[in-house]
């Protein structure tokens, strides 16, 4: 890889997690040039698989807990059922949603330039980013890099808990 260009940036972001997009942002608009790399979906694991899908499934949960006690108010309904499916679909379209809001957010910012792929260190200050579209891999460099991750599940090690 001696041979490769070298993109230059002021800030590259690795992840665009709940920290990441508000950053790339800040720094944009102190005039510098940000490269936020992102593997999968924008938005990190608050947006795609934890706190919004989990909000949306419980604020169902709470509809039909309040639809099943509304006898208690003097409301009275036939026949109260839950519909799995409309409720995993309505979670899909916020989910959608917000990753789309964020994704236009990064993209629309003069400044800010995402890229899908995953990035890797190559020296302190060089990151070599492997795209998601199969073109060739490239070489970024900047003095700041920032590491915005996110998060994989863990199972502890105890003892049967694979049964659970």
């Amino acid at each position: 890889m001696s041979n490769d260009i070298v993109r230059r940036f002021d800030a590259i972001i690795i992840g665009t997690g709940q920290a990441g997009g508000p950053l790339a942002g800040r720094l944009a608009q102190h005039g510098m040039r940000v490269a936020i790399i992102e593997r999968e979906h924008v938005g990190g694991s608050c947006i795609n698989y934890g706190c919004t899908p989990t909000k949306s499934l419980a604020a169902a949960a709470r509809v039909a807990y309040l639809a099943r006690r509304s006898a208690d108010y003097g409301v009275h309904h036939d026949n109260l059922r839950i519909d799995m499916q409309a409720v995993r679909k309505r979670k899909r379209r916020i989910v959608e949603a917000w990753r789309d809001g964020s994704t236009r957010a990064l993209t629309s910012h003069d400044g800010i330039e995402l890229i899908r792929g995953e990035g890797s260190f190559r020296s302190p200050h060089e990151v070599v980013v492997i795209p998601n579209d199969g073109s060739a891999e490239q070489v970024l460099s900047a003095e700041r890099i920032f590491l915005n991750t996110g998060t994989r599940a863990f199972v502890p090690p105890i003892d049967g808990i694979d049964e659970v």
